[in-house]
């Protein structure tokens, strides 16, 4: 199915629920919070919205940064309701990329909001969610090293995370753009964002309902873009729809390159869908298909569907899967078809024509990527004065150990990350479709 006819199967199910709904407005340059919340009265803060919002209700958003009442640094929603990003101050015209509607905390709210993602989704009833056209990034708050982990040309050192502080004496926040718990409904997030993550970019569980995550960019998080989890005891009572995103550098959980760096997970307890997304520079794979189910008929009765995806330059496979002693079995996209543990695995392969990526992507930060090492040095002598008085004690014997990586999760530009929608046609996120708008 091309994205458009999509994306007008998958707004008209939300419209429906829209015909009675309020709409609530939100400019942080031209509102304040004592307003209405009207378009000629808007609020001034996203949180004073969604928490004067009820379930079903409609917020538009026009550009800004939004990161929560007093700017602690996040957002949180309580109830099911629709936010749509992009819009000009008098709500007049919509481009997501030209008004940027940011979730982009600086790093003076780290203090604030170390236990939370930057959109927090606990609703505690039914209904449907959309988060469209809004800019995550994290780069602003996360610690950076100052020199250590900076290729050529790069903006920032590696990634630096707790309690080690970065510089400017920055603590790294870890946790998601997006987490939550869905009880029962339906989940829309497209056309968003998702850049410089310090742990997964979406990162929740659905117990009943659709999860849908559709014309996405997803640039330099850590873990994985998506990890999307059911949680009913039923089979099929949950779904997941990831298609048509863009999965670029993603690494793993430590600059050690140890375990994670995936482009998407096919968790247990939910139906998977995957497909037409364009999944490239993980350090690990671009799809995770490992998770096995304890309950064994759970994991029998799971559809998992990948097709039609195009994978470039993951570092040790296109796919991960579970190898039946324990390790994983590492496959690229030319042996797909025969996967086990996957219901349709179909016209998957390598990006053959690369030029228009390579047109768009950051060249610097493509090139340390692909060279990057890590290195580990110990230095223990047995014969030291130290470890003699130490053995004469019965003490053990010391070393030390230093570590190194020559990049990790270092900052990527944000004005290179929104070149990345209409690259490839038909894979990936495409050019934002601004015929399926909702009626504002």
């Amino acid at each position: 199915m091309k994205l458009k006819h999509l994306l007008v199967a998958t707004l008209a199910t939300f419209c429906l629920s829209n015909l009675v709904a309020a709409e609530l407005y939100v400019s942080k340059e031209t509102g304040k919070n004592s307003n209405a919340g009207t378009k000629e009265a808007p609020f001034k803060n996203l949180q004073k919205a969604l928490d004067k919002a009820a379930a079903g209700d409609v917020i538009y958003v026009a550009a800004g940064n939004y990161f929560g009442l007093m700017d602690k640094g996040y957002l949180e929603m309580k109830k099911p309701v629709k936010l749509y990003g992009g819009y000009t101050t008098d709500f007049s015209a919509r481009d997501i990329l030209e008004n940027r509607t940011l979730i982009m905390p600086p790093h003076t709210s780290n203090g604030t909001s170390s236990n939370n993602a930057l959109l927090n989704i606990y609703p505690t009833e039914a209904g449907d969610i959309v988060v469209d056209g809004f800019i995550f990034d994290k780069g602003e708050s996360n610690g950076y090293h100052a020199t250590e982990g900076k290729p050529e040309g790069v903006e920032t050192g590696m990634l630096i995370h707790p309690p080690t502080r970065g510089a400017n004496n920055i603590l790294t926040v870890v946790n998601p753009h997006i987490k939550g718990t869905i009880p029962k409904g339906t989940v829309l997030v497209q056309n968003n964002v998702f850049l410089n993550g310090s742990h997964y970019a979406i990162q929740a569980d659905i117990k009943e309902g659709k999860f849908s995550v559709l014309n996405n960019v997803f640039v330099a998080n850590t873990m994985a873009a998506a990890e999307i989890r059911g949680a009913s005891a039923k089979a099929h009572d949950s779904s997941l729809e990831f298609a048509y995103n863009t999965i670029l550098f993603t690494w793993s959980r430590t600059k050690a390159n140890e375990d994670m760096g995936y482009g998407v997970r096919a968790m247990t307890r939910i139906d998977t869908n995957i497909h037409n997304n364009l999944i490239g520079c993980s350090s690990f794979a671009g799809i995770d298909r490992t998770r096995i189910d304890s309950d064994l008929k759970m994991e029998g009765d799971r559809v998992i569907n990948i097709d039609n995806n195009r994978f470039f330059a993951n570092k040790q496979a296109d796919m991960a899967l579970p190898s039946g002693g324990g390790k994983f079995l590492r496959i690229y996209a030319e042996m797909m078809e025969d996967a086990e543990g996957v219901t349709s695995v179909e016209n998957n392969a390598e990006l053959e024509d690369v030029e228009a990526l390579k047109n768009v992507i950051n060249q610097a930060y493509l090139t340390g990527f692909l060279n990057a090492v890590y290195t580990e040095t110990t230095d223990y002598d047995p014969n030291s004065p130290a470890n003699q008085i130490r053995s004469m004690f019965g003490l053990n014997q010391v070393g030390t150990m230093q570590s190194s990586a020559s990049m990790f999760a270092n900052r990527y530009p944000q004005d290179d990350a929104l070149k990345l929608f209409g690259v490839v046609e038909d894979i990936g996120a495409q050019a934002i479709n601004y015929d399926t708008e909702p009626a504002n």
